[in-house]
């Protein structure tokens, strides 16, 4: 499971993204937004800095260009991030996004095939792509500093540019299905999908950014063209650039190669209600040799504060503490592997554990799942246990953050989305959460009487 510091930044474009891995999509950038302080002398006086190196401007057209300054990169990296994702599709034509996403990469009339989208990038030692998530887009590169004005032209002219050729879209069609095909031939992944859909059953939260494989077959180009011009305007998104840049100069290149991106008033989102927890239990036989085994609760987003205990009783029990791998596979020899995880998306999360063991195991793995849960519930984790999990969380975030591509996602996302915070404010909310505030989560969400339960097997 990855959590905010675990974000997999290359994630395949063809692939997409959306069934391979999860948990990757719901590792967004937390938090809500900082006080603006004001413009640095020399700065254009609407580029609010909020942190060290830092700057942000909203340009004409509403487009929101964010630069993070890194004299010492040797790297710069482009994220631009369109809020409007899955959740937020007709359930008639969901998968629309992710197929639409590929489309991008098919053509403009200066560049009409992929291969000439991708080779000004990569013949600099680049690289390019995108992925579709549950609340957004983001297409993301990565070149050397002195590369920056062709990675930006590359983005820009598929993102206003792109003509969707019609003659791509049975091949890409063909590409998309082929990856939900891969799904059935993954168990691990195949159980993770069919937890969130069965978690998340009465939130928007239920749709898979993937779509499925009826939706995908029937989708026309009017669905994808409407879905274009529904969410791809300059209001609603968010270009942040980090490297050996200058703001200024940034902002000027931006405003230039975006100029002709559609506008438009911006978009307004509205929460949804969390779902209840619930007794939901879905088994299923998939002919896989070992049961793959997933329980977990409906839980708070990004919007809630009390994310930051339930973070960290996550690394205490999973990642960092390893507590359950300790008790479930190195004492009982229950499990080949378990792990846990939280992911969160704007308005809702979910806790979940994740299993693997022999099939005639599997309701003893489920009983010792429950019983680890109670001990959370009735038994506060002690200040050592606690501390540990906050290192680990400390370390795995800054881990997480090194490399400017995962800044730039994690700028782009996180602002977009109405949530960053800067690195260091979010650290100091994991490092105030305390043994009681941990386990004062476990009893809120953690109910050991109304669960969810997949099981996939032989």
């Amino acid at each position: 499971m990855t959590t905010r510091a675990q974000r997999t930044a290359n994630r395949a474009r063809r692939p997409g993204a959306g069934i391979g891995a999860l948990a990757t999509l719901l590792a967004l950038v937390a938090a809500s937004s900082a006080l603006a302080l004001p413009p640095v002398l020399g700065r254009p006086a609407d580029a609010a800095q909020e942190e060290a190196g830092v700057y942000r401007t909203t340009l004409p057209n509403g487009m929101l260009v964010v630069t993070r300054e890194r004299p010492e990169a040797q790297v710069a990296a482009l994220s631009v991030f369109v809020r409007g994702g899955s959740r937020d599709e007709d359930p008639a034509t969901v998968g629309a996004a992710h197929f639409m996403e590929h489309m991008f990469f098919q053509g403009t009339p200066r560049r009409p095939s992929s291969r000439l989208i991708d080779a000004p990038i990569t013949e600099r030692g680049g690289w390019l792509n995108a992925t579709t998530g549950w609340e957004g887009i983001t297409f993301f590169a990565a070149v050397p500093n002195n590369a920056f004005d062709v990675m930006l032209d590359v983005v820009s002219d598929i993102l206003v540019n792109s003509t969707f050729p019609p003659a791509a879209l049975d091949k890409e069609r063909r590409v998309v299905i082929e990856e939900l095909n891969r799904l059935l031939n993954d168990p691990y992944a195949y159980a993770l999908e069919t937890y969130a859909k069965t978690v998340f059953a009465d939130h928007p939260a239920h749709q898979m950014p993937a779509g499925d494989r009826a939706t995908v077959r029937t989708v026309s180009p009017a669905v994808l063209h409407q879905f274009r011009d529904r969410f791809f305007r300059a209001s609603n998104m968010v270009v942040a650039a980090v490297g050996n840049l200058r703001h200024e100069e940034v902002e000027q290149q931006v405003a230039a190669a975006f100029a002709e991106m559609p506008s438009g008033p911006p978009l307004t989102w509205t929460p949804a209600p969390r779902p209840e927890p619930r007794q939901r239990t879905e088994r299923l036989s998939v002919g896989a040799r070992q049961a793959q085994i997933v329980m977990g609760w409906p839980g708070p987003g990004f919007d809630d504060p009390d994310r930051y205990a339930l973070e960290v009783l996550n690394a205490a029990v999973g990642p960092g503490g390893q507590q359950l791998a300790g008790e479930l596979r190195d004492r009982l020899r229950l499990v080949t592997r378990v792990d846990s995880g939280y992911w969160e998306l704007t308005d809702v999360g979910t806790w979940l554990i994740a299993a693997a063991a022999e099939p005639d195991n599997v309701d003893a793995v489920v009983a010792s799942i429950l019983d680890q849960v109670r001990r959370l519930r009735d038994q506060p984790l002690s200040a050592d246990d606690v501390a540990e999990a906050q290192a680990y969380v400390r370390g795995s975030t800054r881990r997480g953050l090194e490399r400017t591509i995962d800044q730039a996602q994690d700028l782009s996302q996180g602002i977009s989305l109405g949530y960053y915070q800067p690195l260091d404010s979010y650290l100091a909310r994991i490092d105030a959460v305390t043994p009681a505030d941990v386990q004062r989560v476990a009893r809120t969400y953690l109910d050991p009487d109304q669960y969810t339960l997949v099981v996939l097997g032989p």
